[in-house]
């Protein structure tokens, strides 16, 4: 799994972006088709921790910082700079796409092995301990849990893909401080 882009990589995007004399909705367009293009790969299977979200936004907010060319002496809050910005947290895109994902895993019918593998749950009851505690189901459920939905309400309004579409896009966004 490839969560980021390698500093490298980074760097050579970051030059051509931002030392490039085109304007900042441009530089935004850039930055979106290929370094977030880049990070968000496959970031529907991810599991999310708080430490993963800090991580993925930080990178973010550094990249914007950078296309605006901020730095920490001008204190410029991490709000404004989304606000300034126009764009949403990656941890807010990948909650986004992870709901969009399972949206479409409920729809299919019992027997396909992504939905089987949704609902199972090993013979002993227990994963064994040296698993992590953390997986992508259990953040499924904490994003249907924020959306005050059971299991087979989701499955329910997933089956209506209007409905769906509307229930993640009013989904709210964790607070991720604590």
């Amino acid at each position: 799994m490839k969560v980021f882009i390698s500093p490298q990589e980074w760097q050579q995007h970051t030059s051509r972006i931002v030392n490039i004399n085109v304007n900042r909705t441009d530089k935004f367009h850039i930055y979106a088709s290929i370094v977030l293009y880049t990070a968000l790969h496959a970031c529907e299977t991810w599991k999310s921790t708080a430490s993963i979200c800090n991580t993925m936004d930080v990178f973010h907010r550094r990249c914007i910082r950078k296309i605006l060319g901020l730095s920490w002496q001008d204190r410029v809050t991490n709000e404004k700079l989304m606000r300034r910005s126009g764009m949403q947290a990656l941890s807010e895109m990948v909650q986004t796409r992870r709901l969009r994902l399972a949206g479409h895993v409920l729809r299919l019918p019992d027997v396909r092995h992504a939905h089987v593998a949704m609902t199972w749950i090993p013979e002993s009851g227990r994963r064994t301990s040296d698993r992590p505690q953390m997986t992508w189901r259990t953040s499924f459920k904490e994003d249907l849990h924020r959306m005050n939905l059971t299991y087979h309400g989701a499955r329910r309004a997933a089956n209506d893909k209007h409905r769906w579409r509307n229930l993640v896009a009013q989904c709210p966004v964790p607070d991720r401080r604590n």
